[in-house]
């Protein structure tokens, strides 16, 4: 519409009235100032501005009181959306009454929306809730809470394989949640929704705590179901009814839980209710395999046979306490105290466990040996994979002692080790088995840090006698014995390791006694093998086995067993992939000898049972000249049988291998 004369005359003289009005007030602000004393001025805006402010103050209540808070639905959801950094909605009634000592809200249709990631739209839906605030502890910034109550709420939460969870508010730290005082704490057919993909764990289930029509308080319960780890899981907690609940009694509750066999059940006590960071509960647990509470605790634990164990759960903030705990672990005993600080990036676990009595077998399921782990018939180095990807999820420093150490072929007495966990490197140092007579002294490094683990064996065995380990009888060797392996390889299961090993491996007896029939075989001397005692020993000057290893393959540097009438020296390979064996062994007599066959003993296969033979060729080539000689002159076919034993003593000290074993054992 075209602008009149008649407007633009009217908009003019507004402007002047403006302009005119504007000086006018001006003026009479500088005439006020003028007859105002100077020392009244700062009393007068003084009591201007807390006339304004009380003004403003009573405006704001009147505007509360008559205030249709539906109208505030917007504000407040986005007020709550910045705090929560989640989308939040309200989309029934929001009313709201302030004006009481027990000032309270109630809010239906409240709506959390999920991060986008998530796939599902809601984090939690809760069809009514009713908070009551109790006003005077309000002005001490206390928070006292008559009446909380959730009508039909529906809970996700839910956690991805690379750790986002929609829950992470930011606030927990770690620390627990810790709620204001509740005297009332009603909730009328919840849902709770677990879906954890770093647990492995998807949980439905049902939360209530109401008020029954017959005036009696029902116990607060959460019953539910689901998976864990792809087993049945179960989970059923109860406590006592949050009705007229007292801040400083404790609130106690039982849980039960399982996941497929494995069985946990706690009772225990909340000391302040509500403060959810402190707690303590008697706990029985029991299970096929302590392994498996890892998507229970995300706690690295090691393989075991069938566990029981009984002890004292408790929390403090981010501190929690296994103590006081006791049972078995297979056939052996386990107790001691563990603690766990989880305010770290990862969690770290740290105290003491003794045994009085301890199974090798059962120290044997760690490594994924022993009759729970299956394996080829004659194996040596179990092939079942070791979850070393867990220890980059936490840190340890523990101590492990067991006065008993019970084995069927090993005469151990105890085993004491340090165990300690960094940044993805597990190192047991000391490791240390005691005997009957010397002990097994060493370290065990696993580098979890890359997906291949590296691990690293540095073990020295001194003071111990060969009788002890070679159990025949007669015993065929009597002797102090020393060893030193010292091996490096990668792979996630022992034999992966065994089968990539680099290092060296040496055995040493510097001195002692063999049995001679023995030693007179190894050279095939069949006359003094026939006819020798069995139970007769001879002096042995030294006994050396040195390897090197390379890619799972044992080399020989020197196979020597040095006795007083013959010296057998050999040479071949252990393939630890494979567990087989190439070698040959061939005696040469010191004395004069009729009737030795002058071949090579051979022994090939498998290395737990492998198969002794002669060499062929030698044999042959020594039985074609004792036939040609036989054709020629019959008396003399007994000569290529015949050593006149020049063998000399072996030079033991040079070949001891020095730069492996540094402390030989020493006679007596």
């Amino acid at each position: 519409m075209a602008t009149t004369q008649h407007d633009l005359e009217y908009r003019s003289r507004l402007r002047k009235y403006a302009r005119a009005t504007k000086d006018w007030m001006r003026k009479q602000s500088a005439r006020a100032r003028a007859r105002m004393p100077e020392r009244w001025g700062a009393r007068h805006v003084l009591a201007i501005v807390v006339s304004a402010i009380f003004a403003v103050f009573i405006v704001a209540l009147i505007w509360l009181y008559f205030l249709d808070w539906n109208t505030m639905r917007g504000p407040v959801s986005r007020y709550l959306s910045h705090r929560l950094g989640r989308e939040v909605h309200i989309t029934g009634d929001l009313d709201v009454h302030l004006f009481s000592l027990t000032p309270h809200a109630s809010v239906s249709g409240l709506t959390v929306a999920n991060p986008q990631w998530v796939g599902t739209p809601q984090a939690a839906n809760i069809n009514h809730l009713t908070v009551v605030a109790k006003l005077l502890p309000l002005f001490r910034g206390q928070w006292i809470l008559p009446l909380v109550r959730f009508d039909h709420p529906q809970i996700l939460v839910t956690r991805l394989a690379d750790g986002r969870t929609n829950w992470d508010f930011g606030g927990d730290k770690g620390q627990g949640w810790t709620l204001p005082p509740i005297n009332r704490f009603l909730i009328k057919d919840g849902h709770l929704k677990i879906d954890d993909r770093v647990r492995k764990l998807a949980f439905s289930g049902t939360i209530s705590s109401e008020e029954r029509s017959n005036g009696q308080n029902s116990a607060f319960t959460l019953d539910g179901d689901g998976t864990l780890n792809g087993n049945k899981f179960l989970a059923n907690i109860k406590g006592g009814p949050l009705i007229n609940v007292d801040e400083t009694k404790p609130y106690s509750f039982v849980a039960s839980i399982s996941a497929g066999a494995t069985k946990i059940y706690a009772d225990g006590s909340i000391p302040h209710p509500f403060q959810l960071g402190q707690f303590s509960a008697i706990t029985v647990m029991s299970g096929p395999n302590l392994s498996d509470l890892y998507y229970l605790t995300g706690l690295a634990m090691p393989r075991t046979p069938p566990y029981h164990l009984q002890g004292t759960i408790s929390r403090d903030g981010t501190v929690w306490r296994f103590v006081n705990f006791g049972g078995t672990v297979g056939a052996s005993d386990l107790h001691g105290d563990l603690a766990i600080e989880t305010a770290h990036k990862r969690p770290i676990i740290s105290g003491a466990i003794k045994s009085k009595s301890i199974a090798l077998s059962d120290l044997g399921a760690t490594i994924g040996s022993g009759p729970a782990h299956a394996a080829p018939a004659g194996q040596i180095f179990p092939d079942t994979q070791l979850h070393v990807d867990r220890l980059r999820q936490m840190d340890a420093d523990i101590t492990y002692d067991a006065g008993e150490v019970r084995s069927q072929d090993l005469p151990m007495r105890a085993l004491h080790t340090h165990i300690a966990i960094n940044n993805g490197v597990m190192l047991l140092k000391p490791l240390t088995f005691d005997f009957k007579q010397g002990a097994l002294n060493g370290s065990i490094q696993i580098d979890a840090r890359k997906p291949t683990a590296v691990t690293s064996l540095d073990a020295r065995l001194s003071k111990m006698h060969i009788e002890e380990f070679v159990k025949t009888d007669p015993p065929t060797a009597i002797g102090p014995l020393a060893a030193r392996v010292k091996v490096e390889g990668s792979g996630n299961s022992v034999h992966a390791a065994a089968s990539t090993a680099t290092g060296a491996v040496a055995f040493v007896v510097p001195g002692g006694k063999f049995n001679e029939k023995i030693a007179e075989w190894t050279g095939i001397d069949v006359f003094n093998g026939l006819f020798t005692d069995k139970k007769r020993d001879i002096g042995l000057r030294c006994a050396i086995a040195d390897f090197d290893v390379k890619g799972g393959i044992m080399q020989s540097k020197r196979l020597l067993f040095d006795t007083e009438p013959v010296r057998v020296e050999g040479s071949g390979t252990l393939n630890l992939k494979s567990e087989t064996m190439d070698m040959k062994i061939a005696g040469a007599p010191k004395e004069f000898r009729i009737g030795r066959l002058r071949a090579p003993i051979t022994l090939t296969g498998p290395i737990t049972h492998p198969n002794v033979g002669i060499e062929t060729g030698p044999a042959l080539a020594q039985g074609g000249i004792a036939g040609l000689l036989g054709v020629l002159f019959p008396p003399a076919a007994i000569l290529p049988f015949i050593d006149p034993g020049m063998a000399k003593d072996a030079n033991c000290s040079a070949a001891t291998p020095a730069h492996v074993v540094k402390e030989t054992a020493r006679k007596g």
